[in-house]
């Protein structure tokens, strides 16, 4: 592990950083510390996995990955990889519904900050979630689970400040194959006139664009086995050489293209679990808009094109099915995520107020593992039960034990 975030835009102040190898460890630790916090795979672009008190990071605690065929769950420890469960997952001949465009992420940090994949029917991956082990501030050990009801909802994407994710239990279902076929050059302006109909052309659809001024990008269609695989979308013909995302990086990261069959969990990530994803050099932003909003909001993006390429490596937009989680993007609505992988310079964030002005003309929610500039009083007004949550929070901690200095100031606590 290194004191910097995955990007390095982020240093860790950390006093101490502890690698706990067994619940007894966890629950001693989390009893003796006044503050501590929990870090996933630090796959982040602000200071959310930052503390200026004791870290604890969970890659050593043990695996435990446990199948029950008869509810169709398997509950894993909360600090392993998507990319592990996944292949072990498809081994014993079994799937999670979608994943992440890479699959070096913690599953309990993926799932507290609301990450997702892409589909018109999917959720996000805390749309899986069915019960949660948490090591509470007084260090004990509770289970909560659907019959806790809405309390479920609250936890799931809890931004780590109900306690330490020990244990996830996660939906599964019958394994399956996947082919990727990339469809190149789409205009834009064709793109926006016909959303909908694009992003359900496949079970997982993402369009990239460098809002260049060639006015074009590629359509990542993600087909399961037996889909009718359209010959083109709109005059976009499919590539005869496997990509990247970012244009003039070489491919060989990514998973399999060319319509080739494989297993879900080595087609539905962009990149490979051995590989490194993306450029890393980066910062990152995204932005959740109602889906009925997404062409529109496409268009006032598009005026700010001239702005948004000279900083930008590559924007991805993807659509994800609405959930009941009170602080994910995708609460009761389904939504369209745009995503910006930005180049790591300051500039990035002397443009975003800007972006993000444009933007709340849709009510748009950030992704709050990533960059973004709105304020405590703007997300009380675009995430419906902001205020439920944060007593919440302080209900389960209220001496603030897992915050850190970027929630406190997320939740207007300072």
């Amino acid at each position: 592990m290194t004191n910097t975030n995955w990007s390095g835009n982020i240093e860790f102040a950390d006093t101490k950083t502890l690698h706990p190898t067994d619940i007894k460890e966890l629950q001693r630790e989390v009893t003796a510390n006044i503050k501590i916090r929990a870090r996933g795979s630090a796959h982040c672009f602000n200071h959310i996995a930052d503390t200026d008190a004791v870290a604890i990071i969970l890659d050593r605690m043990p695996a435990d990955v446990v199948i029950d065929a008869a509810k169709k769950t398997v509950t894993v420890g909360a600090g392993m990889k998507y990319g592990e469960v996944a292949s072990f997952l498809h081994e014993q001949g079994w799937a999670l519904h979608n994943l992440a465009s890479l699959p070096h992420i913690s599953i309990a940090g993926a799932i507290a900050t609301g990450t997702h994949g892409s589909g018109v029917n999917s959720g996000g991956l805390q749309s899986a979630v069915r019960s949660l082990e948490i090591v509470m501030a007084d260090g004990s050990l509770r289970t909560i689970n659907q019959s806790h009801g809405d309390l479920l909802n609250a936890v799931v994407v809890g931004l780590g400040l109900f306690g330490i994710v020990s244990r996830i239990e996660l939906a599964i279902e019958p394994t399956f194959n996947i082919g990727q076929t990339i469809y190149q050059s789409l205009p834009r302006a064709t793109y926006a006139q016909n959303f909908f109909s694009i992003m359900s052309t496949a079970y997982s659809v993402s369009y990239f664009t460098t809002w260049g001024p060639d006015g074009i990008g590629d359509v990542w269609a993600k087909y399961k086995e037996g889909a009718d695989i359209a010959p083109d979308l709109f005059g976009a013909l499919p590539a005869h050489k496997k990509l990247h995302p970012i244009p003039g990086i070489d491919a060989r990261h990514c998973t399999e293209q060319l319509g080739a069959l494989g297993p879900w969990h080595q087609r539905l990530p962009h990149f490979k679990m051995e590989s490194t994803p993306s450029v890393g050099d980066e910062l990152q932003s995204e932005f959740f808009i109602s889906i009925e909003d997404a062409p529109a909001a496409f268009a006032a993006i598009e005026r700010l094109s001239s702005q948004i390429n000279p900083l930008l490596l590559v924007s991805e937009i993807r659509a994800v099915a609405a959930d009941t989680h009170w602080m994910a993007g995708t609460y009761e609505r389904h939504v369209a995520a745009f995503h910006f992988t930005w180049k790591k310079i300051g500039a990035v964030y002397d443009f975003l107020p800007q972006l993000e002005e444009v933007l709340a003309e849709f009510s748009y929610r950030p992704h709050l593992g990533k960059v973004f500039s709105a304020k405590t009083s703007y997300l009380q007004s675009v995430f419906p039960k902001f205020d439920d949550f944060s007593a919440l929070t302080q209900e389960f901690d209220p001496t603030r034990k897992f915050h850190n200095q970027f929630t406190q100031q997320l939740l207007g606590l300072t």
